[in-house]
């Protein structure tokens, strides 16, 4: 189930509607229920990978728990660990990589390994990552006994089980225990639907009416013919903003759907093109990927402990994994080598400039053009992080840079003009969704000034004209479902 579909919709409703019954009357059975249709929503993908799904959870739960135990006593618990890190890494390596390093051996030995053609898992990117946190939290004591049923739970909680937040187990076990009174379950639900509206909108209002025109050039591209440098920077842009407006989409419909349960996510998704900085940008996009690889892999790695060419080096690595982790495409692990450039780059000019300051009158000015500099950098990689392949990337790169051909894929008249300033407006101008819901804190994160937030006029408030323009734009996006597409982030 799609989130931007009919079942979804009639499932949200249906299991919304039992949990309120079931926490009036069966406080006790609300965990046992959310587990089971969890369950369901999984398995209404495949069911095969229900097996999968749940023998991960069973292993890394009797294996966390045997690492608590044993750390307990004090004992050593780094062989366990490394047992436990292994069958994870080897879960995603057998089903996501096993074909990219078979052709890649093939191509570059000429070995002749047969490819295994497996289906990708649906989240197993996602569930992967949050039992490998489990662990290294276990082996270094910052993981309590749960119960089977709450770690199970953790780990399928439908909201965030597809793509995402990536969650840590003492934000969201702890949670599952709470109880609520009516008026906080009216404001959670108020706050959870406002959420969920505004994400469907974003996705089928506008991400997917993007889509065709960015499809059209990179497949054009893909298929061998070179791009013109409007083609290339029209399907480049409207691709930036495709994904920009599916994934926070995405984020806002988890954080939504969640919120009708009384669950707070973190927050995924802040507001990432009006960063003044690489640096920022990834503290604002797919913010609970960037502190996992931070917390599990920058850090464990040296961090920036080791002088400044260990610390770039770390960097790159992280980011080279980073784009790997996206999708089993070499095409992704440039990208993600592009972006580690960019962070040893911003890193070495704020190292060279530390000390220096701007007169006050040109600091406007300066941060305008740091935001300008950073979207332009994200929308160059997006071009290799959308290609199908690299002679696709590479006649992207020469439409971008006026090298390509002269194709006329697209009309690059006042309509698309006209789209492309108001895509401009509301990712740079609007209030994004976290500042709009301000009053009710919908994610996690409660320190919201410190994450860069701010109380906006056209903040959500309880009224009947709230009820009403966001009951119309719910009808408005639901009758826009005919032009179903998955998340693009479901895809990893």
């Amino acid at each position: 189930m799609i989130f931007s579909s009919y079942p979804y919709l009639i499932f949200l409703a249906l299991t919304v509607v039992a949990f309120c019954v079931l926490e009036n009357r069966l406080p006790g059975l609300k965990r046992t229920f959310l587990l089971l249709v969890s369950l369901v929503f999984y398995a209404w993908w495949r069911v095969d990978f229900l097996a999968l799904l749940l023998g991960s959870t069973v292993v890394n739960f009797a294996v966390g728990a045997a690492i608590t135990n044993r750390h307990m006593e004090g004992k050593a618990t780094r062989g366990l660990l490394i047992a436990g890190l292994a069958f994870n890494l080897g879960l995603i390596a057998w089903f996501k990589y096993a074909g990219l390093l078979a052709s890649s051996a093939n191509d570059l030995l000429a070995l002749g390994i047969p490819i295994p053609h497996l289906f990708l898992p649906l989240a197993i990117s996602f569930f992967t990552f949050e039992q490998i946190s489990y662990l290294v939290d276990a082996a270094g004591g910052r993981a309590p006994r749960y119960s089977f049923l709450d770690y199970a739970l953790f780990v399928s909680f439908f909201p965030h089980l597809i793509a995402g937040p990536i969650i840590r187990h003492n934000d969201l076990i702890p949670q599952f225990g709470e109880t609520r009174n009516r008026d906080k379950r009216s404001d959670d639900i108020a706050v959870g639907m406002t959420l969920f509206t505004i994400g469907l909108a974003k996705k089928t209002l506008i991400a997917d009416n993007l889509a065709p025109f960015s499809d059209a050039v990179f497949a054009a591209a893909h298929h061998g013919t070179a791009v013109g440098m409007a083609d290339a920077w029209m399907g480049t842009l409207f691709f930036a903003f495709q994904i920009y407006f599916d994934f926070s989409g995405y984020s806002d419909m988890a954080l939504g759907s969640a919120c009708l349960f009384g669950i707070r996510l973190p927050m995924n998704f802040n507001s990432p093109y009006k960063a003044a900085s690489i640096i920022e940008f990834w503290r604002l996009w797919h913010i609970s990927l960037s502190t996992f690889l931070r917390d599990y892999l920058y850090i464990p790695l040296g961090g920036n402990r080791h002088g400044q060419f260990r610390r770039y080096t770390n960097l790159f690595i992280t980011m080279l994994l980073g784009g790997l982790w996206h999708g089993a495409n070499w095409t992704f692990v440039i990208w993600g080598g592009l972006h580690g450039l960019y962070l040893i780059a911003n890193h070495s000019f704020r190292a060279l400039t530390r000390g220096f300051t701007l007169p006050q009158s040109l600091k406007p000015f300066a941060h305008a053009v740091s935001v300008f500099i950073t979207f332009a950098a994200v929308v160059f990689a997006w071009t290799v992080f959308r290609a199908e392949s690299f002679a696709g990337a590479a006649r992207m790169i020469s439409g971008l840079v006026g090298a390509g051909g002269d194709s006329r894929l697209l009309t690059f008249g006042p309509l698309a003009g006209g789209a492309l300033v108001t895509l401009f407006a509301l990712v740079w101008l609007a209030p994004n969704s976290m500042e709009i819901t301000w009053l009710l804190k919908p994610a996690l994160e409660t320190r919201y000034r410190d994450a860069g937030l701010r109380e906006t006029r056209w903040q959500w408030r309880p009224s009947t004209a709230t009820a009403v323009v966001f009951g119309l734009l719910f009808v408005v996006s639901v009758m826009a479902l005919s032009n179903l597409s998955p998340f693009i982030y479901f895809q990893f």
